[in-house]
């Protein structure tokens, strides 16, 4: 086989969610895109690590092209909350691959400062859910809030739409009012009636995130209770970035993604208020690509460990 004949080495990035399975594949040595697919992943939550980790394998060998073998893959992955957890399923997806194949896997919050182009940053996600996450100088991950909307997930858009729910009915409460939150109530949950909206939240709990907008909307025309929400969430956020600093995160910036952040700038605003008034001097930068990039970083940065 000829110089030019021979399989030039592929790198592979995943970032896994509970729902689905980003994939994006590049040259190892150019960086040329080779391949990008996502696919469903409804049973990720449900699996075994060595579930998880042929669930990888499949995905590999469905997306890889052809004279391309992988030679490092970053996963991004839900669920790998702590370092042990981390170090489990990395062991499981190195089993499941080639022995060649370098493999390094981090919590998929991680995803978003690499993806920025930090190799040390805090990452802050404000979505469907809410994480800051970050690793301390000895690479020890540190995550703060990520607890689901019931507990947590401050600036999350669930979160979001319940405590602008639980502001109003304060307000009910002390007889004030807010007309413009009380027609969006209405419309959203189709009560007549301010006291039925505990038994209409009842059917609605996994589409409190896409109200969302709707409270924005409201906060734009004068709701007080809206504003309250958006603010009181954005500096919550912003105090879960500093506990992670003061847990010990080495950072050069806080990178934010997620659909919150990203598209609500009354949120991103009041956010980066709340770092400078906590105290928080690192720059804030935005995520503009997808943080499966920030997986793909991380396999260059095993290729480069393993060929160096």
């Amino acid at each position: 086989m000829s110089v030019a004949d021979q399989p030039r080495h592929g790198v592979a990035g995943l970032d896994i969610g509970g729902s689905y399975l980003r994939v994006h594949i590049e040259d190892a040595a150019t960086g040329e895109k080779l391949a990008t697919r996502t696919l469903p992943n409804t049973d990720w939550n449900g699996l075994s690590t060595i579930g998880r980790a042929a669930l990888i394998r499949d995905a590999l060998d469905r997306v890889t092209p052809a004279g391309h073998p992988l030679a490092a893959v970053g996963v991004g992955a839900r669920g790998c909350d702590s370092d042990a957890l981390t170090r489990e399923l990395q062991s499981a997806v190195a089993a499941a691959l080639d022995p060649s194949v370098t493999v390094r896997v981090c919590n998929d919050a991680l995803l978003v400062g690499l993806a920025g182009g930090y190799d040390h940053a805090v990452s802050v996600i404000a979505g469907t859910g809410a994480v800051v996450g970050g690793r301390t100088p000895d690479g020890v991950t540190i995550l703060t809030d990520g607890w689901g909307w019931l507990l947590g997930d401050h600036g999350s858009a669930p979160r979001i739409v319940i405590d602008a729910l639980r502001v109003y009915a304060e307000s009910l409460d002390r007889g004030e009012g807010d007309g413009v939150f009380r027609t969006f109530v209405a419309g959203a949950f189709d009560v007549t009636e301010d006291r039925r909206l505990p038994g209409a939240l009842e059917g609605v709990r996994e589409e409190l995130g896409e109200l969302a907008a709707g409270v924005f909307a409201c906060a734009e025309a004068g709701s007080p209770s809206a504003r309250r929400a958006i603010t009181g969430n954005a500096r919550r956020l912003a105090g879960n970035v500093v506990a992670a600093l003061r847990l010990g995160v080495r950072a050069d910036a806080v990178v934010g993604a997620g659909a919150v952040l990203v598209k609500q700038p009354a949120f991103r605003s009041a956010f980066a208020d709340g770092l400078v008034e906590q105290n928080v001097s690192l720059p804030l930068a935005v995520l503009d690509t997808e943080p499966v990039f920030g997986a793909v970083r991380l396999a260059h940065l095993a290729y480069e460990e393993q060929f160096a």
